[in-house]
């Protein structure tokens, strides 16, 4: 362990918890390549068509758990 991660871990342990989920999303958020151009934009575009579907009713959800259910019976 460099000295550098190894002052960061001693600091932690004094962080709030919204200040390590901060941390830990700011590191993960490091760890990905950057976003191509017009991903986010792509992105928003989907889910504004999938809403405008569903409030629609050319779509109809289903409960969560009986999605879980049927992805869980795929595997068996």
């Amino acid at each position: 362990m460099t000295e550098a991660v190894g002052e960061i871990l001693s600091r932690i342990d004094g962080l709030s918890q919204q200040e390590r989920a901060e941390l830990a999303y700011a590191f993960i958020c490091s760890l990905e390549p950057g976003e191509e151009e017009g991903v986010a934009e792509a992105w928003d575009a989907e889910l504004s068509s999938r809403v405008a579907e569903i409030r629609s009713g050319r779509v109809v959800g289903k409960p969560s758990e009986q999605l879980f259910d049927e992805l869980r019976g795929r595997r068996r």
